[in-house]
């Protein structure tokens, strides 16, 4: 039986992440920067533990509570290519060689940015991680806000000058009815984007259902409920729908008691075709690479799985071709060294 891989595999192995939102990557450093810039009392304007983000919240209201009161301070176009380079540093320094960040631009055009700046600041910012750190964006509509949001989504990308791949649907599942939001996952084949929906989070595993039969996904953000449903599961692994998973993100909300009890072993022994993430990072006290260790510790990976599971997110990923032919060929050289 190979050995597990080690850590200095966990540390160089070129990296593919698809489900990171910006939103969810500001640290608590730039968080107390921001809102001194504002002219507010971090004590009183953040949900800070000891200088910290809690890690772990009651629930879902609880994490959302920390979140928002993070992104209140992103307020200027530079605030937001702030956040932008620090997250293209932080992904540089993983040996991240693809991201695809989930990017929730209605909050910010909500609080007054104009579009075309906000854009322009967000390319600046992450262009800070350099040519080997490549970021993709895929943009959001939360469910909760309706069809009209999801729309007003649409008309955002269309004018925008960023690289954007796909379109998300995030936010509280069984807010709304999936039909819904039709007409946002047509926007998103008619304008070429891939679509990629959040359920089987906190929802039933009818969401992760309803998500592929009405909607289409082409990626389920989460899908840990389908561990309950066996005929879902089976599905799943036959029809290698993936799931990208973020397993210190479930457990910091409450889904899960620990990262033992995270179902992530149970996909990966069964075939479940999924990805590594790690969602909203410093919210969560983790990042990618951190991940990968709990995964590798609970599951046993071994070197090739690691290789196997890299491989697996780029090909799963709304990349160009060119794009996905050289990420796989910076992993597939440092499978080779």
């Amino acid at each position: 039986m190979a050995d597990r891989a080690s850590d200095a595999d966990i540390v160089s192995i070129p990296k593919v992440e698809l489900h990171i939102h910006l939103n969810g990557s500001i640290t608590e450093a730039t968080a107390l920067t921001l809102a001194r810039r504002h002219g507010v009392d971090p004590a009183e304007g953040l949900k800070l533990v000891d200088g910290r983000y809690p890690g772990r919240y009651p629930n879902f209201e609880g994490f959302l509570d920390a979140y928002l009161a993070a992104n209140q301070f992103v307020r200027t176009p530079d605030d937001l290519e702030l956040v932008a380079a620090e997250f293209a540093r932080g992904q540089a320094a993983q040996s991240i060689a693809y991201s695809e960040i989930i990017f929730t631009a209605m909050i910010f055009v909500r609080n007054g940015m104009e579009p075309a700046s906000m854009w322009a600041a967000l390319r600046r910012g992450l262009a800070v991680g350099g040519p080997d750190t490549r970021i993709s964006i895929v943009v959001d509509a939360i469910r909760d806000l309706g069809a009209e949001e999801a729309a007003a989504t649409v008309r955002l990308v269309e004018a925008a000058d960023a690289p954007i791949v796909g379109l998300c649907l995030t936010g509280i599942e069984g807010t709304m009815p999936v039909e819904t939001f039709l007409p946002f996952r047509a926007d998103a084949r008619r304008l070429g984007l891939g679509f990629t929906v959040h359920a089987g989070e906190m929802g039933p595993p009818e969401s992760v259902e309803a998500s592929l039969d009405v909607l289409g996904a082409e990626r389920i953000g989460h899908g840990v409920a389908a561990i309950r449903d066996p005929a879902l599961l089976e599905r799943l692994i036959r029809d290698q729908v993936v799931l990208d998973v973020c397993p210190s993100s479930n457990v910091g909300i409450g889904e899960y008691p620990s990262l033992e009890a995270h179902p992530m072993t149970e996909f990966w022994r069964r075939g479940v075709r999924m990805t590594i993430s790690s969602d909203d990072p410093p919210f969560f006290g983790t990042t990618l690479t951190d991940e990968l260790r709990h995964l590798v510790r609970i599951a046993g990976l071994t070197r090739g799985d690691l290789i196997t599971l890299q491989r697996r997110a780029i090909d799963a990923s709304f990349a160009d071709a060119a794009t996905r032919a050289a990420v796989r060929a910076r992993i597939d050289a440092w499978a080779d060294a």
